[in-house]
């Protein structure tokens, strides 16, 4: 059972595809860092209108970042995080559709199949969720985290310079989840794309290839050469991304 396409034409595509990713991901970490920039230069506005010598008293933290205050003096840092994350979420998703758009583009391009984004299921794996939403749930959680960090830190009474340090690793944290999720997502998205690609071209079997190197994984080297029926292709369970930042990758068998 000849492939239609070699190993090494598919992994080209596959590389090609990683540098779409790795072009968009580049776009949306300087979103997260403008973000960065606009809570770090809010908080030292905070501490040197409230604070002294890089600390705020207990007493004063209270009456800004409590929601239930006497004096009613308005919430200001807390819903300007919500405002930030909110602002830097729309650049996501715009910079995030592109990046999955030209990656259904590229295989549209490669098997030369018209492939419409907007026709294709993106929703995938245990989950069955789809890019958009992952990435929603995501900065919804570094909102409440953010928000709770400075929160709890005011009212701790740290020292300004422990809180940006905190700040700092917080949005470390979000830059390693937001490529994993790019490089995963747009794996599944070539996947289903592909998928699609077979049924265009009458395929009945894939095989699976993964990259022969220190950083294979126990079971993609254990799914490498495996071959399914289209009946079973399944993104997450017969096709890739089989787990984060997934390199495997199928090509269409020939009977």
């Amino acid at each position: 059972m000849p492939n239609i396409y070699s190993e090494e034409e598919l992994e080209h595509l596959e590389a090609e595809e990683h540098e779409i990713t790795e072009e968009a991901l580049i776009l949306m970490f300087a979103t997260l860092v403008s973000t960065k920039t606009e809570l770090e230069n809010e908080l030292r506005s905070f501490y040197q209108k409230y604070g002294k010598d890089g600390v705020v008293t207990y007493a004063e933290a209270r009456k800004w970042v409590s929601t239930k205050n006497k004096r009613k003096r308005i919430n200001v840092l807390l819903p300007f995080v919500t405002e930030r994350f909110s602002t830097a979420l729309e650049k996501l998703v715009r910079d995030f559709n592109n990046m999955v758009t030209d990656v259904i583009y590229k295989e549209s391009e490669f098997f030369g199949v018209d492939l419409r984004p907007k026709d294709l299921k993106l929703k995938w794996g245990y989950d069955n969720l789809d890019w958009q939403t992952r990435l929603e749930n995501d900065v919804m959680r570094w909102t409440a985290q953010v928000r709770a960090d400075i929160k709890q830190s005011i009212l701790q009474r740290k020292h300004l310079d422990e809180i940006l340090k905190d700040l700092e690793d917080r949005f470390e944290s979000m830059e390693k989840v937001l490529e994993s999720l790019g490089i995963s997502e747009t794996t599944a998205v070539g996947t289903i794309a592909r998928h699609e690609v077979f049924k265009e071209l009458e395929i009945s079997k894939y095989r699976i290839y993964t990259r022969n190197d220190e950083r294979r994984c126990e079971h993609c080297g254990s799914m490498h050469g495996k071959v399914f029926p289209m009946m079973e292709y399944e993104p997450g369970v017969t096709a890739s991304p089989f787990h984060t930042r997934c390199r495997c990758w199928e090509v269409p068998i020939k009977e």
